[in-house]
């Protein structure tokens, strides 16, 4: 397909290939997860009362260009060390409207997610500017519970307040328990630079300084574990990321990274390379975690429109050959099949926004990352083939039982 028909299809096809998100859109809260609503577990019970904030600080690094007064889509030479404030609801609304909007389904009214100021610090060509940055980010380890980061890394058509939206949210739906990154690379809010290739190109030159962002918190924190979520195109930057890390011998580094939990959601990077640097992620990471639904309808719109074969978080009939072979190989490797059994359970779980707009799977990313339980004991159910795992039709039910005994009722 030549670049003419290519931007044609894309824009016949963009209200399906919505990929992450349209801009610019107000943000808002991610709905409940589900393992929240029967009171079972309070995930803010043991916040001091200095810690019951309407916001969040989050730490970030981005190699996206200034752009006046903001940060533009072009790629930078430069890595950018700053932090964000961002707030959770209303400039009006108190800890406990949004304690109990985050615990109910449904919210009386949503609930937006505000920028409400950053400041850069400057660059990594500055010494002294990546050891401040490191250093803050230390400080506000070691008042965690967890003494965990996580770093969120979002996908194509999106921006600043999201990248730092996303990253605030996690951590404030697993109990403030966790030091919030965001790595914001240049990706344009227009699908066109992504079919076309352009934010693809984006994505491979970023993940070296992802990668930096790692080393960074590695070597000059005192985090236990380094999670990261990464999202859509983002899958492309997180994998290869791992890769460059690994070098030759993964399982050497694994101490050196100390990463937790990657997870994968929804992911738009072909198959065929994931499992080409699966070797280097499984070797450096204690877990890694691949959600799939056959009704995300961004991902097959990508595979048709930019080629590269079947897309990660695309649930095919069945696993090739190929990929049977890479689940044996990788014990520590959990793929959640969100379709699976959807006609037991009566509705599929669809759409490219599935991981943080369905209750369910918040509910398990959430539960993954905060206690590292596999998957078993988060109560999902096996499915034939080992290594895949669904939500069963009684979930709801079960989950908050499996959350209580692996929190005791509490963060």
């Amino acid at each position: 397909m030549n670049r003419r028909l290519r931007l044609l299809a894309g824009s016949l096809g963009a209200l399906v290939f919505a990929s992450c998100a349209s801009g610019p859109k107000p943000q808002w809260l991610m709905p409940t997860p589900v393992m929240y609503l029967d009171g079972k577990v309070h995930p803010f019970a043991h916040l001091p009362a200095a810690e019951k904030r309407t916001d969040v600080r989050v730490f970030y690094t981005t190699n996206r260009k200034p752009e006046d007064d903001h940060y533009g889509n072009e790629v930078n030479s430069v890595l950018r060390f700053g932090t964000a404030t961002i707030g959770l609801g209303e400039e009006t609304d108190t800890w406990k409207t949004l304690a109990d909007a985050s615990t109910e389904h449904p919210r009386p009214r949503p609930m937006p997610v505000r920028l409400v100021r950053s400041e850069e610090l400057g660059t990594d060509e500055d010494e002294a500017v990546i050891r401040r940055w490191a250093s803050e980010v230390d400080r506000a380890v070691r008042r965690t519970a967890t003494r965990d980061v996580v770093i969120y890394v979002h996908g194509a058509k999106v921006g600043f307040l999201h990248a730092c939206s996303f990253a605030a949210e996690v951590d404030h739906f697993a109990g403030r328990d966790f030091t919030p990154v965001a790595f914001d690379w240049p990706t344009h809010q227009e699908i066109f630079s992504y079919v076309d290739g352009v934010d693809v190109d984006h994505a491979r030159r970023s993940s070296s300084r992802l990668a930096e962002t790692i080393r960074v918190l590695a070597e000059r924190t005192s985090a236990d574990r380094i999670h990261i979520v990464s999202w859509s195109a983002g899958a492309r930057v997180h994998s290869r990321a791992l890769a460059e890390l690994g070098g030759a011998d993964p399982s050497r580094m694994r101490s050196r990274y100390r990463l937790g939990t990657m997870a994968f959601t929804a992911s738009d990077v072909p198959v065929s390379d994931f499992i080409g640097r699966l070797p280097a992620i499984h070797g450096l990471s204690d877990r890694v975690l691949v959600y799939m639904s056959d009704g995300d309808g961004a991902l097959k719109w990508s595979a048709r429109l930019m080629g590269g074969g079947r897309r990660l978080g695309f649930e095919p009939e069945k696993l090739s050959p190929e990929e049977i072979k890479a689940l044996r190989a990788a014990p520590r490797l959990e793929v959640v099949d969100t379709s699976y059994e959807k006609q037991k359970r009566g509705f599929d779980i669809t759409g490219h926004r599935y991981w943080f707009q369905h209750p369910w799977v918040n509910s398990d990313l959430i539960l993954a990352l905060r206690t590292g339980a596999p998957a078993e004991k988060r109560g999902l159910s096996a499915a034939p083939m080992k290594g895949i795992w669904y939500f069963g039709e009684h979930y709801p039910e079960r989950i908050s039982g499996h959350a209580h005994r692996l929190t005791g009722g509490s963060w």
